[in-house]
């Protein structure tokens, strides 16, 4: 369908086009653990077009699948993006929460001062 319609359009206010349809099957592969496919995917994807949310969402699922990868730095990187974009997706997704929390007993006491900033805001240690 997303083909046929060949735009990004936003009936109803529910966003819906090929390069939505593209950050879902990213966030699809972060659920099913394929970190190296979501990345793959993500790569791909131009949500320039796209609402702040769903731009945050897609940078929460590349955190994720950095997570998932063993890599902190990136994984932070994107969520910080994310936030920075829609702050109160980033701080409310239990995903993220559970991401940031990860990170932080990870890193234990060498962790940034970043990333004890994301984890008080999102609440990930409470």
């Amino acid at each position: 369908m997303a083909q046929r319609i060949g735009e990004e359009r936003n009936d109803f206010n529910l966003e819906f086009g090929p390069t939505n349809v593209e950050v879902q099957a990213v966030s699809t592969a972060v659920e099913l653990g394929d970190a190296g496919e979501a990345l793959d995917l993500a790569e791909g994807v131009d949500a320039g077009g796209l609402s702040a949310e769903r731009q945050a969402r897609l940078l929460m699922d590349v955190g994720r699948a950095h997570a998932q990868r063993r890599r902190a730095g990136e994984a932070l990187d994107a969520l910080l993006r994310a936030e920075a974009l829609a702050p109160d997706v980033v701080r409310n997704h239990l995903g993220v929460r559970g991401v940031v929390r990860d990170l932080m007993m990870t890193a234990g006491r060498g962790a940034s001062a970043e990333l004890r900033g994301l984890a008080e805001r999102s609440d990930a240690m409470g």
